[in-house]
């Protein structure tokens, strides 16, 4: 019998670990500003941008930056209140709204086929090349992982957790803006507030927020929260459209510099992968684009230097 063929290696310039927003952003970024590079995009799951939604202040995203993301906007508003025990207050920062459907969506729209892999898994990495579970290889001119935090040894702080659903209501909600924070709510498990979208008249995205010590996530618990906080508004579900939930690190405080070495520290890190997001909340589309459009720019993009480049962006960033 005839041997099988050996698996050959595939080649690129840049293999992007992980396609949520940090290597979403990188992706198109590249696509866009560097054309002349080769890119694989590789994610496990069968779609980019995993179940999420995405928010932020259109003016924490530099003016120069905002094509990056604007394709991805999938609500707008011109401004967003808050609510606290005995105060309320409307403010007129304009607000965006982006979907990990959204960037699936636009991640297949720009770039080529081939740039694509979902549905494969990671077995070992180098600065320079990927192995897959199924035996491939690519061997690349720099690597960038953007896996999530899988772990932030020698940082320290607590959590923000949260489930979210979006609710088709049988009435009109009454939202014009969303409520980016309403804190009138029993304060459980931490810091509680209650996060509000509001998608269409009937449409409203409603997140239960925890800044907490520990990780542990109650799903009944919070769907019922969510349930209780509708009913309080007066609003009548008729259906759940949407559902995520996130347990994600928020950190605020430790040693940058032992946490960098404590993984592959020649390795191109990015996202929370690599520490960053905002040092109290974990907010992180501004320091997403800003990094993809910081890695647009390098001169060095192959191997150690650009793992240099990415640790001495990524120091700045905690300093």
């Amino acid at each position: 019998a005839a041997m099988d063929s050996p698996i050959k290696d595939i080649a690129t310039d840049i293999a992007i670990l992980g396609g949520g927003l940090a290597g979403g952003l990188i992706a198109l970024a590249l696509y866009a500003r560097r054309p002349e590079l080769s890119v694989k995009l590789i994610e496990r799951d069968h779609r980019f941008g995993g179940h999420h939604i995405w928010s932020f202040f259109a003016s924490d995203v530099a003016a120069q930056n905002a094509w990056l993301v604007e394709p991805l906007i999938t609500a707008r508003w011109d401004g967003y209140s808050v609510r606290f025990p005995g105060r309320e207050r409307e403010l007129t920062t304009a607000y965006r709204s982006m979907t990990g459907e959204s960037l699936d969506a636009v991640l297949r729209a720009q770039l080529p086929a081939d740039a694509l892999m979902t549905g494969v898994e990671v077995r070992d990495t180098t600065p320079t090349s990927v192995t897959l579970v199924d035996g491939r290889r690519i061997v690349a001119g720099g690597v960038i992982d953007a896996r999530g935090a899988s772990a932030l040894p020698h940082m320290r702080g607590g959590w923000q957790k949260f489930a979210g659903q979006i609710l088709k209501l049988a009435a009109p909600h009454g939202l014009k803006l969303p409520i980016v924070m309403d804190a009138r709510v029993e304060q459980l498990d931490g810091y509680r507030f209650v996060y509000c979208l509001p998608f269409s008249e009937t449409e409203v995205f409603v997140e239960d927020t925890y800044y907490a010590d520990g990780p542990e996530l109650d799903l009944p618990a919070l769907r019922r929260n969510i349930a209780d906080y509708a009913q309080a508004q007066g609003w009548q579900v008729d259906a759940v459209a949407y559902e995520e939930t996130g347990v994600l690190p928020v950190i605020a405080a430790g040693d940058f510099e032992a946490f960098w070495q404590a993984g592959d520290p020649a390795m191109a890190k990015a996202g929370p992968r690599a520490a960053l997001g905002h040092p109290l909340t974990s907010y992180s589309v501004p320091v997403a684009v800003s990094f993809a459009m910081h890695l647009c720019a390098l001169d060095n993009l192959s191997g150690e230097g650009l793992g240099r480049s990415a640790y001495s962006w990524a120091q700045d960033h905690w300093r």
